[in-house]
């Protein structure tokens, strides 16, 4: 099954737009200080499915005033509370339940934030994204052999330090593999993917990135300002780190009352909870 790699897309265009790229006859006046937190929602709604359901949850970080933009991963497995139907659940279920509103009030209530913007993409339509940008530079990080996006076993391997050229197929296979290790390794390569994808639109001309946006606008649905974000790109060019970063905790086997059997899931670590908390109302 295709898993993942719709977060990258969406992710490369928080990226882009608030930190990567610079176009100056756009500045846009925005807040010279203070924060932005972007819900970032990766759908999976193929045919045969009982519901859609979000199978990737990131969180853009956008800290004005210690110039980070900080990108945070939540494993779809994480059981939390879904304030929609009331009770625990994994939080990928809360897209199934009530679509992004029920997500972001999800979210909202595991982090005591509101999330006021939200990027929303189906990821069947991801993998254009990356062949039109003719596709990507990357070193895997580990050796492993996945599935293509028809769901053909073993199709593209990988080698741990062996670089590569993909297309969006084969980015696709590497940012979903999780069978050898975990969702967090799996988290983990969707950020290289991430930065091969920001390091190539970065190097194009102003034309490859405006029709790179023209893409990303088709396959979206946001409550962002496009030329808004542009001005915090126009900002925040050359001085924004970025940082990556996946949820801490650990995954285990539990009896689910609802469902009558033992489910896997990922259990947040609470001091990390507490700390992202403080984190995003900064």
């Amino acid at each position: 099954m295709k898993r993942a790699f719709k977060a990258i897309g969406i992710i490369v265009i928080v990226v882009l737009l608030i930190g990567g790229c610079s176009y100056g006859v756009y500045k846009y006046k925005v807040s010279q200080s203070g924060s932005l937190n972007v819900l970032i929602i990766g759908i999976d709604s193929r045919e045969g499915l009982d519901g859609a359901r979000s199978d990737s949850l990131m969180v853009a970080h956008i800290d004005q005033d210690h110039k980070e933009i900080k990108l945070i991963s939540i494993p779809r497995d994480a059981y939390v509370h879904i304030p929609s139907v009331d009770r625990n659940d994994k939080i990928t279920h809360a897209y199934a339940y009530a679509k992004k509103e029920g997500t972001i009030e999800t979210m909202e209530y595991l982090f005591e934030t509101d999330f006021e913007y939200y990027i929303e993409v189906d990821f069947e339509k991801m993998i254009a994204l990356v062949d039109s940008i003719g596709g990507i530079d990357l070193t895997p990080t580990a050796t492993f052999c996945e599935m293509d996006e028809k769901d053909n076993a073993q199709s593209y391997c990988f080698e741990e330090g062996q670089s590569v050229h993909m297309n969006g197929a084969m980015a696709l296979s590497y940012s979903r593999h999780r069978k050898s290790d975990s969702d967090l390794y799996r988290a983990a390569r969707q950020q290289e993917v991430i930065k091969a994808m920001v390091s190539k639109v970065k190097s194009s001309g102003v034309f490859d990135i405006y029709n790179f946006y023209k893409d990303v606008k088709e396959i979206s649905d946001t409550n962002l300002d496009l030329w808004e974000l542009i001005g915090y790109a126009d900002m925040a060019f050359n001085d924004f780190r970025l940082e990556q970063e996946v949820a801490e905790g650990q995954g285990m086997m539990m009896w689910d009352e609802y469902y009558g059997q033992d489910l896997y899931f990922f259990i947040l670590d609470e001091t990390w909870a507490q700390e992202k908390i403080e984190y995003f109302q900064r």
